[in-house]
């Protein structure tokens, strides 16, 4: 029997009885809906005015709670009051509650980041800044955790959220299981279990046979329907924030004008293809891109891409060491003048082109799995001037985008800022230089100015356009030349000299605009200052024909990012004939007509993946929406235990509505408590597990123990190479500034040899693991061979007995002949 007991306050403990039929204590109306873990039950109570709740209720301090016998089932707070006149001219109070999983609700979680967090990391550090946040009487604190010692770890990032959001929408969502609130009343506390979705109490969600909901018995009645409150037919899709990049200036440069040779020589955005290019220049080897990406899985396989990497098992009492793995001496019989450091990448790349066999191993190693170094070397020292520096000055040089034809001629509507013929501009104002098919033929676009590439994009009224950064400041647009992205013939983060071929035109002209840091292109484009007089333009004629402008110098700066502000999000326009919506099949809009609603797929980063995912979802939600949904109205009979939500129930078939026997799983019990407390109202969720599928998922939960022990491998074959790659740049900012914290780039280094040394470990330990399987099986394998071995010798015995019993009977035989 239901019992309701109301507090003044979340601490008080003097009782005040809301409805109990014992004690002739009675409510109106009182509904209690019970939800899964990722949801917060909710209480409806409607009460005349001599019920002691009528005058004793504040928002956030009036708790109750509700008992079925003595067991609590539900405490809550009051959220809000509503006031009524009946017909009849009497008051009544209707109250909601909601559960005090609420209160996780009430606390702000701060911005947190863990590139290598456990379940138990990120669970205490939520439940910390919750604590912080909230009075004594909604602090929730951690009981029973399945997670404490697991190893699985994850890249977390927690922004500026609520604690209810953060634990479901972060730490559920990727590490699993799931949390279970309850208040405990002697103690006066809050608790939260979390529970692995592969616990005994997990598992034992699936209830066998007790309640089975049949005809006949508990079942009242089942009805099923499609839910078309949430079907859209004109899905407008919207990807990834468009934020903004940071970009590596300068890296990877060809041959400059003096013979020179400039380029990277450590890891650019992780990858050492820039410094294999550039060190394959330096020693005369001509390398394709497919020798590159061989170059570089034997990099991958060899040491992961560690400068530092050293094998473990000496070959003739040497360790091979670096980038290529040589062995100490091969290395100084190879390794050119100056460049003799067996740790540091590039001086390894040098030596290994110095080695004639290196190209055709890497080629070959797939097949090979090795490499070995072999011939004489065949330089002592780099057979190229050698400069690190000498491509900023050729940066800043300034030439025309078709150099055939040069400055040419130009109409006053295609000249910068304000002339005539230009009038049908918002103020009269060109924010560019435009190059006409006509007076500057050609099809080619060449750079004006060297620089990195920032941007390749498509934009209405421009439509695809190259957006480059140079050294010494410049944003340089080229914009509404290209017809589609194969006309651009560079990619984002190229590095480009000037005199570069940019794209090739087919439209009537190019524009090129010019803006300078910190006025970028891009702000003023996106900031609505494209027609601005008063914004930062500059007039690319002048520029060009004076070669810039006066105290121009390259920037010592190693990264461009335009800002903070996000330029909207990915939308579909670019491969989608110009349009941001896709329609559902013509059944769906046949059935309900055009919908349009917006969607948000945070993880679609491209245009083309937000098109998939859009299909996608239209997909699913005709699939969806032709799923039976259920609601259950069922008995809790006194001789079953009551139906408990989160678990799973067997049904009999119910003709046309169920056809087979099924595990309902539920999501929601809704009780009448005055008016009907032993019928209870179940939502069945979308998951209707059959009969004997719950063995299958059992099977299931080992194979995800198993993968989750590789994912953890894989998690720190990925998580040591980026700790690597941030103890680079910290030595990087070294080379640049002396004083840069030297404590920062040990921590980055103690955590790579910290992960290093769990990586082994784990190794370790799977080989170890192996090997007592493969044990197991060589004594499988022995006691066979022994078994065989009776066998076989007891086969003898047997022949050997039986020629003896027939000799003996032929013996016998014949002395009786006798």
């Amino acid at each position: 029997m239901y019992r309701i007991i109301g507090y003044n306050g979340p601490l008080t403990k003097n009782q005040n009885v809301i409805y109990d039929i014992h004690e002739n204590k009675y409510v109106d109306e009182a509904k209690l809906t019970l939800k899964d873990s990722t949801q917060i039950d909710d209480l409806e109570i409607t009460v005349n005015k001599n019920n002691w709740l009528f005058t004793h209720n504040h928002p956030f301090e009036t708790h109750v709670e509700v008992y079925d016998d003595n067991k609590l089932i539900f405490r809550g707070r009051l959220l809000k009051p509503t006031k009524e006149m009946k017909s009849t001219g009497e008051f009544s109070h209707t109250y909601t509650f909601e559960s005090i999983e609420a209160y996780l609700v009430d606390s702000a979680q701060r911005f947190y980041y863990n590139y290598n967090a456990t379940a138990t990391e990120v669970l205490k550090h939520i439940l910390k800044w919750h604590n912080k946040d909230v009075s004594v009487s909604h602090q929730v604190f951690l009981q029973k955790n399945d997670f404490e010692k697991s190893k699985v770890k994850h890249s977390v990032k927690i922004d500026y959220t609520n604690t209810w959001n953060a634990l479901n929408s972060i730490l559920i969502k990727q590490f699993g299981g799931q949390l279970n609130f309850y208040y405990d009343k002697e103690k006066g506390r809050n608790y939260l279990d979390y529970i692995d979705n592969q616990s005994k109490e997990y598992v034992n969600s699936i209830t066998h046979n007790n309640p089975v909901i049949q005809i006949g018995s508990n079942l009242k009645s089942i009805n099923f329907g499609m839910d078309p409150s949430n079907v859209v037919t004109r899905l407008v899709p919207l990807g990834a924030e468009i934020k903004p990049k940071k970009v590596r200036i300068g890296s990877d440069y060809t041959v400059d004008e003096d013979g020179s040779i400039t380029g990277a020589t450590k890891r650019v955005h992780g990858s050492w293809r820039d410094a294999v290019k550039h060190a394959a220049r330096l020693m005369n080897v001509k390398v394709s891109a497919s020798d590159v990406d061989a170059i570089l899985n034997l990099i991958r396989h060899e040491s992961g891409g560690f400068t530092h990497a050293v094998n473990p098992i000496a070959v003739l009492g040497q360790h091979a060491t670096g980038l290529v793995q040589f062995l100490p001496s091969t290395f100084n019989y190879y390794a050119v003048e100056g460049h003799k450091d067996i740790r540091d990448g590039f001086d390894s790349l040098l030596a290994a082109f110095n080695a004639p066999s290196f190209l055709s191993d890497a080629r070959n190693w797939n097949a090979k799995r090795e490499w070995s170094p072999q011939g004489a070397p065949r330089y002592k020292k780099i057979p190229h001037e050698y400069k690190t520096k000498a491509h900023l000055k050729t940066l800043n040089k300034w030439n025309w985008p078709f150099p055939s034809v040069g400055e040419g001629h130009f109409m006053g509507s295609q000249l910068f800022g304000i002339h005539s013929g230009g009038e049908f501009r918002p103020h009269n104002f060109h924010d560019g230089l435009d190059f006409g098919s006509v007076d500057h033929a050609g099809s080619a676009i060449h750079a004006i100015h060297g620089g990195t590439v920032i941007k390749v994009g498509y934009e209405n009224g421009i439509g695809w356009y190259v957006l480059t950064h140079s050294s010494d400041g410049y944003d340089i647009i080229y914009q509404e030349a290209f017809s589609s992205k194969s006309k651009i013939s560079v990619k984002e983060g190229q590095h480009i000299r000037t005199g570069h071929v940019i794209g090739y035109r087919d439209t009537q002209h190019v524009h090129i605009g010019v803006c300078k840091k910190p006025y970028s292109w891009s702000k003023g484009f996106y900031g609505g200052h494209s027609f601005d007089p008063h914004w930062h333009w500059l007039d690319p004629l002048k520029l060009i024909k004076h070669g810039g402008q006066d105290g121009d110098k390259a920037s010592t700066a190693k990264y461009y990012k335009e800002s903070t502000t996000p330029h909207g999000r990915i939308t579909i326009k670019s491969v989608n004939k110009d349009k941001d919506y896709i329609l559902a099949d013509k059944d769906m809009i046949n059935q309900f007509g055009y919908i349009a609603k917006p969607v948000i797929f945070d993880s679609a980063e491209t245009p083309a993946d937000l098109l998939k995912k859009a299909k996608d979802y239209l997909n699913k939600q005709k699939k969806d929406f032709n799923k039976e949904s259920y609601k259950i109205s069922a008995l809790e009979l006194p001789q079953y235990s009551k139906f408990r939500v989160g678990h799973r129930y067997p049904t009999q078939t119910f003709g046309l509505v169920l056809k087979q026997e099924q595990y309902l799983l539920i999501t929601q019990k809704e009780i009448d408590i005055p008016n009907s407390p032993y019928n209870s109202s179940l939502q069945v969720g979308d998951k209707a597990t059959g009969i004997a599928d719950y063995q299958v998922e059992t099977n299931n939960r080992i194979k995800k123990q198993i993968a989750n022990l590789q994912n953890s491998v894989i998690g720190l074959t990925e998580t040591v190479p980026e700790l690597q790659n941030n103890t680079d740049d910290l030595e990087d900012k070294v080379y640049d500034n002396k004083d840069y914290s030297l404590a920062g780039i040990g921590h980055a280094k103690a955590d790579v040899n910290f992960l290093r040394h769990d990586y082994l470990k784990f190794k370790k330990e799977v080989k170890k693991h192996f090997k007592k399987l493969d044990k197991q099986l060589k004594d499988h394998e022995t006691r066979i061979k022994k078994q065989e071995s009776k066998v076989s010798s007891l086969s003898a015995t047997v022949s050997s007995l039986s020629a003896e019993v027939s000799a003996l009977q032929s013996a016998k035989s014949k002395g009786g002949k006798k």
